[in-house]
């Protein structure tokens, strides 16, 4: 790839805001993660509320990280939401699938279906308002 495709591979630039805002939610998305085992990431009033919450938030986290992580590089490319959405709900359908009928590497745990669900919605919210306010067209894009 010459420097002229370089400059024209993605067509948008994202806004400063959503940068940071992006990078903010992928963090606490891997504190939460992190909060599976003892430690500074694990909340007790967290467990007080939901006594078995780090035992299904991984599913949450990874599906976030993954969807909204990709989602982001998708959308400064020529990627169409419509196609985002369409990822999206393969993680749903992934997630319900594995969670409810492949005991591969795994128990058979519909909670873990709902988390991972969750996340990925939560991912496809937050991937529509960058679509929506959080990018701008490159110049050279056009």
């Amino acid at each position: 790839m010459d420097q002229a495709d370089a400059r024209t591979a993605f067509r948008y630039q994202p806004r400063l805001r959503a940068t940071l805002l992006h990078l903010l939610l992928l963090g606490l998305a891997y504190a939460l993660f992190a909060g599976r085992k003892p430690g500074f990431f694990r909340s007790e009033a967290v467990i007080a509320l939901v006594p078995d919450f780090y035992s299904h938030v991984s599913n949450f986290s990874l599906s976030f990280m993954l969807y909204a992580g990709a989602g982001f590089a998708a959308l400064l490319g020529e990627v169409p939401m419509r196609r985002l959405a369409w990822i999206g709900l393969a993680f749903v359908l992934a997630n319900a699938v594995y969670e409810l009928f492949l005991p591969l590497l795994n128990t058979r745990d519909p909670v873990d279906a709902v988390y991972g669900v969750a996340g990925t919605l939560l991912a496809f919210g937050w991937l529509w308002v960058i679509h929506r306010f959080g990018r701008r067209k490159l110049p050279q894009a056009d």
